[in-house]
């Protein structure tokens, strides 16, 4: 198998990101949501803790006066929802709406047309253990293993020094206790986060250099790509061809309505046309050099047209003046000589174009 050292080319890259494979990283996904706690904490959710306090204090002051019946505890639990569930709602939809917009800043808005079929392959527990046990497999366990230490670390070491805060927690009544408990999971988070956080990038990283890794080309693969995306040369080859022999067999079929061709004598041909009554200038129908200017020339003798050699202005009409396009102003005095030697061996003068108005 040929080595694949070659960078993917955008068709490629294009075709895999239409199957839905790009360079994703599911670790910003979950540090950004971790990073966002502290502040849905002080935000929507520090109105649910304070519902939460109040309801927890006046719920249990009401219990040595209340009768805990099935009926009670119901209604309990339905006000509990009721307080609970809407402010709950805007702390998900915020996260949702957070891993939405991480996933699609990674894949650039990808929407795959492309349905991934069910491969039975990922469910087979021998296949499984063969990933697991990989090379990849044994990446992955690191990694996790790296990320687990790195973070259990940083917890540690915030906590260790929050020992004493903790323990006189039992000290101080409910409500003070759950705010510092808020304070403190604020302030865990924050730092677990952006430990995480950086993790994460690294992790997206890897996971790009490891894409573009499996996207690499061999060289044949290049060649077929190319292919693929400009056509084959060889076809390329004989449409150019075919255009070009189009061109021609219009260019020539141009030729009978000539008025004159200018020769070089054998080596350039150039054939112009010229009606004073509607044309403002005299125009190039046909230009050929070797063969071509030959087939010209001939083409100009079967229909009784004039051939005459004047080697400077055919040279700068061939060089200069395209096919379909009118003389240039500097030529009108060298072309204008050889038309009036025509028509003064045709015996007749054209009458000059009128001047729009």
């Amino acid at each position: 198998m040929a080595d694949k050292t070659e960078a993917p080319t955008p068709r490629r890259l294009e075709e895999a990101r239409e199957e839905g494979r790009v360079a994703r990283s599911i670790e910003l996904n979950s540090a950004a949501v971790l990073m966002l706690g502290p502040y849905l904490l002080l935000g929507p959710g520090k109105s649910l803790f304070q519902w939460v306090k109040t309801y927890l204090v006046e719920t249990i002051a009401a219990l040595s006066t209340k009768e805990l019946t099935a009926i009670a505890a119901r209604e309990l639990f339905i006000q509990l929802a009721l307080g609970i569930l809407p402010k709950l709602a805007v702390i998900l939809v915020i996260i949702l709406l957070t891993g939405a917009v991480i996933t699609l800043a990674q894949t650039k808005f990808l929407w795959s047309t492309k349905r991934s079929k069910f491969d039975f392959k990922k469910v087979n527990p021998i296949q499984g253990f063969k990933r697991i046990f990989s090379g990849q497999g044994l990446v992955e366990l690191a990694k996790a293993l790296l990320k687990l230490g790195v973070i259990g670390w940083v917890a540690f070491s915030f906590l260790k020094g929050k020992v004493n805060e903790l323990a006189w927690l039992g000290n101080v009544d409910l409500r003070s206790g759950i705010q510092s408990l808020t304070d403190l999971a604020s302030a865990l988070a924050v730092r677990v986060g952006t430990t995480y956080l950086i993790l994460a990038i690294a992790d997206y990283a890897y996971q790009r250099y490891q894409f573009m890794k499996s996207m690499k080309m061999s060289k044949e693969e290049i060649k077929e790509d190319f292919k693929r995306s400009e056509g084959d040369p060889f076809m390329r080859g004989r449409i150019r061809s075919q255009q070009r022999a189009l061109a021609r067999n219009r260019m020539m079929s141009n030729v009978p309505k000539a008025t004159v061709v200018i020769t070089n004598p054998t080596h350039i041909a150039i054939a112009i046309e010229y009606s004073g009554t509607n044309m403002s200038a005299p125009k190039v129908l046909a230009k050929g050099a070797n063969i071509m200017a030959q087939r010209i020339v001939d083409i100009a003798r079967e229909h009784n047209i004039p051939v005459v050699q004047n080697i400077p202005l055919a040279r700068t009409i061939f060089k200069t003046v395209e096919i379909e396009q009118q003389i240039p102003p500097d030529l009108y005095i060298a072309v204008a000589e050889i038309l009036a030697y025509i028509y003064r061996l045709k015996g007749r003068i054209p009458r000059p174009a009128k001047a729009q108005a």
